[in-house]
């Protein structure tokens, strides 16, 4: 093995590589490298878009795919909204979720009875059921005031 110099430094007694003695080194004219900017405009670079980075290139993808995705996406609302049978999971679904949650029309209506207090907007229907649920409409104004 022979130490043969290595590209890109200015003298070439700083570093050595090792290589075979049958493969004849780099070209002097090849080791000299040049201390200029490179140029951008007029290169490769200048022309490359990031979203081609992002997206891997508009080549990957097959023609006919966004056609078969939403065939796909079609079918499988068909079924889901109208072929299938109903469960018991969408007969639940169906109800009010007040009544399935206890106490949340309570909060909902208070909250909206808050907002329309602090923004003078009307309170009335969000009083009105307050009051068919049981709540002390005193209370709820002495709170809200304490907030």
């Amino acid at each position: 093995r022979q130490l043969v110099p290595a590209t890109g430094f200015s003298s070439p007694l700083q570093r050595f590589y090792a290589q075979s003695p049958g493969k004849s080194g780099p070209k002097v004219d090849e080791e000299l490298i040049s201390n200029e900017p490179i140029k951008f405009f007029g290169s490769q670079a200048a022309s490359w878009r990031a979203k081609d980075t992002r997206s891997g290139g508009a080549d990957e993808a097959l023609w006919y795919q966004p056609y078969v995705i939403s065939a796909s996406l079609g079918i499988f609302l068909l079924y889901f909204c109208c072929l299938r049978e109903e469960s018991d999971i969408d007969q639940r679904l169906e109800g009010n979720l007040y009544d399935h949650v206890s106490g949340l029309e309570e909060v909902q209506l208070t909250v909206n009875y808050k907002y329309n207090k602090e923004h003078g907007l009307d309170t009335k229907e969000q009083e009105k059921r307050l009051i068919e649920l049981g709540v002390d409409m005193g209370q709820l104004d002495a709170k809200l005031a304490a907030q």
